[in-house]
């Protein structure tokens, strides 16, 4: 079979008049049980802050060919497509997650709680064996597309290290509040606090299929809830069009105690739907889209029919530049709302 490129690049840029950044609609909700519990307490270690940040989003999308009903053949049809952001430093986001550090922990300070710190805590059961992290080094490993930071002078404790400087937590299935009952009760009954963030800025859209491989997505940035990063997969062996998939959530949790295997006090707070942050990206549409090319005549040598389709390929690429400080004013806007509400959701009976 042949080989041709299609270029079919759909892109609607919506630039105008600046206006003053603001925020979506902000919908918190949590989780939570034996609040009463926890009001006692003195102490509080917080064992993991990350914000995660995503600066860069590709995609694949296959489409086989093959015999068509009626006669025939369709060729192989393949759509990639690439979006990132310029004019965004590792210091602007280390800037932003260090900001929102000392705002949380000056109002956990503001309720009188004493901050346990991080060789105290590695001294417990819990971390027998753990690394211990240090902040302020921006990672690309952690997720795909995302730069991963956590505060600057602040460290923590994480199950292990892979070669890729990818983290893993520990707990089971990698869930870390499974040890937070254990490690509450080690450190005296004090409160475990756990903040992840991520701030997303590509959204996939629903692309219809039809007779190709097609892919569409659009800018908007937010202070994500429960989601999923769609990325094409880096596996060493893959399926043409294959991508990879990781779960992500918004959360400020605080847990205390131990009752079995599980807290006396858990609180976990997150979004209902994603904090949107306006008029810092440019709204952009990108799609990607690759025909199947048929062959329904073919040609005949007189003994039989050869059907010779091409396979198409179409690949899309947009850079978005980004004006640094309104990306850290409305991003810390949208996060500090966030955490704000839930912080002072857990604490407002002490």
């Amino acid at each position: 079979m042949k080989t041709k490129l299609l270029s079919v690049t759909f892109l609607l840029c919506l630039t105008g008049v600046s206006y003053a950044q603001k925020l979506g609609e902000f919908k918190p909700k949590d989780t939570k049980y034996g609040m009463n519990k926890a009001r006692d307490a003195k102490r509080i270690y917080i064992s993991n802050f990350t914000v995660n940040y995503q600066v860069y989003n590709e995609k694949e999308d296959f489409k086989q060919g093959g015999s068509m009903f009626g006669g025939g053949m369709k060729g192989d049809a393949k759509a990639q497509l690439s979006i990132g952001l310029t004019g965004l430093s590792e210091t602007d986001v280390q800037q932003i997650t260090d900001k929102l550090y000392q705002d949380y922990i000056s109002q956990i300070k503001a309720k009188g709680l004493e901050i346990i710190n991080v060789d105290e805590a590695g001294k417990s059961d819990t971390y027998e064996a753990y690394t211990k992290m240090q902040g302020g080094k921006a990672s690309l490993a952690q997720f795909p597309g995302m730069i991963t930071t956590s505060p600057t002078g602040y460290e923590w404790y994480v199950k292990n290290v892979d070669k890729d400087g990818k983290t893993k937590n520990g707990g089971f299935l990698n869930r870390a509040e499974m040890l937070f009952p254990k490690l509450s009760k080690s450190l005296g009954d004090a409160i475990i606090g756990e903040v992840n963030l991520y701030v997303m800025f590509v959204e996939d859209q629903n692309a219809f299929k039809g007779a190709g491989a097609n892919i569409k997505v659009k800018t908007n940035l937010r202070l994500a809830d429960e989601e999923a990063i769609i990325m094409t997969s880096n596996a060493k062996i893959k399926l043409k069009g294959q991508n990879q998939t990781v779960r992500i959530s918004s959360e400020v949790s605080f847990y205390h105690g131990k009752m079995g295997l599980g807290s006396t006090t858990a609180y976990a707070g997150s979004l209902g739907k994603p904090l949107e942050i306006d008029d810092v990206i440019e709204d952009t549409k990108l799609q990607s889209f690759a025909k199947n090319d048929a062959d329904v005549l073919g040609m005949s040598n007189g003994t039989y029919r050869i059907f010779n389709p091409d396979n198409t390929e179409s690949a899309s690429t947009k850079t978005i530049k980004v004006e640094s400080k309104k990306y850290i004013d409305g991003v810390l806007m949208a996060a500090k709302q966030f955490m704000d509400y839930h912080v002072q959701s857990f604490f407002k009976d002490f």
